[in-house]
């Protein structure tokens, strides 16, 4: 089976990883997929890439770059793939205009996040919606995601991000993560970690808020903030002298986040309620670590709360406040939620069902034009 994947860019996200990791998970699992792999940017945090089993191409797109259809339009026709895979409303948009009159297989993943604060007028908003009205299925993350953009259930599924338990195995030595990152501080302290692009629809406010209180009267509790982005230098000028890279601390984007999981004592994805299924928060769970989130959007699907975890408000400094010390104090609880987290985690998301599933999405719409009476039924997560 052909099949070509088109992505804007493959930046450090839980999107562009989903992608590079179904690739690696189909080449693995069956190497009758041949893939074309085009990149939309030369930004390309994800080097292993290069080392993919597939044909990658960097195709620089420019400011309203029509050429750009006529290129991938080249590539379609020579191409000549069963199913076109597109990944975000940027390479979704092109491709369907290169497409027309070809009439290839469009599957649409562009529903990424639950945009509860979205409505019609909003561009983004509405441009997913169209996309998903004229594309051959639409993909989303989440069942929040598709009540969030209305989409039609006879041309949308969910799949379900899944995650390669392989990443938390082979792990660097404690004691280094330590050092690297925290000059050897671990011992006796409790660390909370975000991992989360410094933008404004994740509410570091509100974790700086909390952070800051907090650690003005307990010593013993380190955060981890870990990302990049625009809102990054302001957030840090909202720590005191005293308690930026004391107990505050921002180590900027890391390759190794597994590793320093080992550090992790809860996870937190503080944020607007529009996520899809977030990547950090499966990671949190993958690595058996109790989760404090925002309710709302696809996290509600991810943490149980008082199970896995604990759900939110969102803006409550406070209230996250309280579930830290209560985290802090009560170690087994704590315990607990990340061991039921993690076992939910490895029966529910492990990266072969979200490849399965993939494949009987493709295969579905392959033997519908073959006219092949093949019975593969969507695999979709509840």
């Amino acid at each position: 089976m052909k099949i070509l994947m088109v992505i804007n860019c493959l930046s450090k996200g839980g999107r562009e990883r989903r992608m590079l990791e179904l690739v690696k998970e189909l080449k693995d699992k069956n190497r009758d997929f041949d893939i074309y792999l085009i990149s939309l940017s030369d930004q390309i945090d994800y080097k292993y890439v290069y080392d993919l089993p597939v044909k990658f191409e960097i195709i620089q797109k420019k400011d309203k770059d029509f050429s750009l259809i006529f290129k991938l339009r080249k590539i379609i026709k020579q191409f000549n793939p069963d199913i076109i895979h597109s990944w975000d409303v940027m390479s979704t948009g092109y491709l369907t205009l290169a497409n027309l009159f070809l009439n290839k297989t469009i599957v649409n993943g562009v529903i990424y996040n639950s945009a509860q604060n979205s409505d019609a007028y909003d561009r983004e908003y509405f441009k997913i919606k169209f996309f998903s009205a004229i594309s051959s299925v639409t993909v989303a993350n989440s069942y929040a995601g598709v009540k969030a953009y209305k989409a039609s259930p006879k041309k949308t599924v969910c799949i379900y991000n899944g995650i390669d338990l392989k990443r938390f195995e082979n792990l660097k030595p404690v004691k280094q993560v330590e050092q690297d990152i925290l000059k050897g501080k671990k011992n006796g302290h409790f660390i909370v970690t975000m991992v989360a692009a410094f933008e404004m629809r994740k509410d570091y406010d509100t974790v700086i808020e909390a952070a800051v209180k907090l650690c003005s009267y307990n010593q013993k509790v380190i955060f981890l903030l870990i990302g990049e982005g625009s809102t990054k230098s302001r957030i840090m000028q909202k720590v005191p002298a005293g308690l930026l890279n004391n107990q505050i601390y921002f180590p900027g984007m890391r390759d190794d986040i597994e590793s320093i999981h080992q550090l992790t004592d809860v996870g937190l994805l503080i944020t607007a309620p529009c996520e899809g299924l977030s990547n950090s928060v499966i990671e949190y769970m993958a690595a058996g670590k109790p989760v404090i989130a925002s309710e709302g959007g696809g996290t509600d699907e991810l943490v149980k709360n008082e199970v896995t975890g604990f759900l939110i408000e969102n803006k409550n400094s406070n209230e996250l406040i309280a579930k830290l010390e209560i985290l802090m104090q009560d170690n087994q609880r704590a315990a607990g939620m990340g061991l039921n987290g993690q076992k939910w985690v490895r029966e529910n998301l492990d990266i072969k069902k979200m490849t399965d599933a993939y494949i009987a999405l493709y295969r579905k719409f392959v033997n519908k034009k073959t006219g092949m009476m093949v019975q593969t039924p969507l695999l979709v997560n509840n």
